[in-house]
């Protein structure tokens, strides 16, 4: 495993850890904005090391990836939320994850941050099978 795939791998063990940490001890607003300025940083290393490499293969890869998942999910992220707004047992679920949350905000305000990271963790997850399905037709 090279120097690049086993840091990937840590700072990505790293940020499901702070986003935990996050969402169980409520820590000051001061360490959640340097949480996200480092989870952004983290990104833009990620994107410029995979466009800035001397590897044609896996930038192609990672630009198909990131092509199916602006294609297919951002809608899917769009259908998913529909359906969430159309079923009433999803809504209550929703609710009452909001009305325990001890962040501070109200319920509308956490209800719309699970639905951001949900739409993130959809893109994510079509990234990750696209990038598999482009790695598997090209061996």
């Amino acid at each position: 495993m090279s120097t690049s795939v086993a840091s990937q791998i840590a700072a990505s063990i790293v940020i499901f850890l702070g986003v935990a940490l996050i969402w169980f001890f409520d820590p000051p607003f001061f360490m959640n904005v340097i949480f996200m300025v480092l989870c952004v940083a983290y990104s833009a290393w990620i994107f410029i090391s995979v466009f800035r490499g001397t590897d044609e293969l896996k930038s192609a890869g990672v630009r198909y990836a990131l092509a199916a998942a602006s294609a297919f999910g951002a809608p899917l992220s769009l259908a998913f939320v529909m359906l969430m707004t159309a079923a009433p047992g999803i809504q209550g679920m929703i609710a009452n994850m909001a009305a325990i949350s001890k962040s501070g905000l109200s319920p509308a305000a956490t209800g719309f941050a699970m639905g951001v990271a949900f739409t993130v963790l959809v893109l994510c997850f079509v990234l990750v099978i696209a990038n598999s399905v482009w790695w598997a037709s090209k061996r």
